[in-house]
């Protein structure tokens, strides 16, 4: 059994140490106060970029102690959700207006409170990496060939780190093996993941319209006002959650329904 993978080189910039040398955080602070150098490691950032954000005014400025300028649980939320958002094609510019217009009049807990919502709504799955041996040893008597490798990288499903295979959302693979260790060839089920993906855009964009049309525009309408960030901030939340019971309720529904015709189908013919 042979894996195939093109190779994609990431290269990352660590952060040099910064000019000012971090001192102990107060009392209490230990776990939440970080310096430049440990937020960039945190968020896998460059710290060059985190100075960007603060001097375009996308991320606030940290707690000075002394000359040291420490970073809390805000800013790092700050940070997912501007990366969150980034991936989704918004520009800094766009991103900024958009915080602006959440942090005017708000007091910062409710703002981090509707970011750290928004940051997790958008957050992409923990990723696995596996060497090709350890992916080939998931799809046993199948050939991961070139062809089937670079149409699951062109689905998103992997990406490639030097010999390293990135499973973007590990469900994916163990559904994918599953179904291909039940006997369903291969390049069939990847061609069900790019319909299901379709039908899934599709499934989101609508409870995303659904948001912001009932939640966001008539918030936007009354001026924003602060005593109903908490109610946008849990509806927020709750909106995924929300979306995944009731996709699934309905696909169980109609899963049950089909196999039921199926085996009437089948009972019919055989008879």
């Amino acid at each position: 059994m042979i894996v195939y993978h093109v190779e994609v080189t990431k290269t990352t910039g660590k952060a040099p140490a910064d000019d000012d040398q971090p001192e102990p955080p107060d009392e209490g602070g230990a776990e939440a106060a970080l310096t430049i150098e440990q937020l960039a490691t945190a968020s896998g950032l460059p710290f060059t970029t985190i100075r960007m954000y603060q001097h375009r005014g996308l991320l606030p400025p940290p707690e000075r102690r002394g000359r040291v300028g420490y970073y809390g649980p805000e800013h790092r939320a700050r940070l997912e959700l501007i990366a969150a958002l980034q991936e989704r094609g918004y520009s800094l510019a766009a991103i900024k207006d958009l915080v602006d217009t959440w942090q005017e009049g708000r007091s910062l807990t409710q703002v981090l409170g509707l970011e750290t919502s928004a940051a997790t709504a958008l957050a992409a799955p923990a990723e696995l990496r596996l060497r090709p041996e350890e992916l080939a040893s998931r799809f046993p008597d199948v050939e991961l060939d070139a062809a089937v490798m670079q149409r699951a990288y062109e689905l998103g499903l992997v990406a490639f780190e030097d010999d390293t295979i990135v499973v973007r959302d590990p469900v994916f693979l163990d559904v994918g093996s599953a179904l291909v260790r039940m006997g369903m060839p291969v390049d069939e089920v990847l061609d069900e993941y790019e319909h299901l993906s379709s039908v899934s855009n599709d499934l989101a964009g609508r409870f995303a319209a659904l948001f912001e049309h009932s939640l966001w525009e008539p918030f936007v309408a009354s001026g924003m006002p602060a005593d109903q960030l908490g109610i946008l901030t849990e509806a927020l939340g709750q909106l995924g959650p929300l979306a995944e019971q009731v996709v699934l309720a309905s696909l169980r529904r109609a899963i049950a329904e089909h196999a039921q015709q199926f085996l009437a189908d089948q009972a019919k013919e055989l008879g």
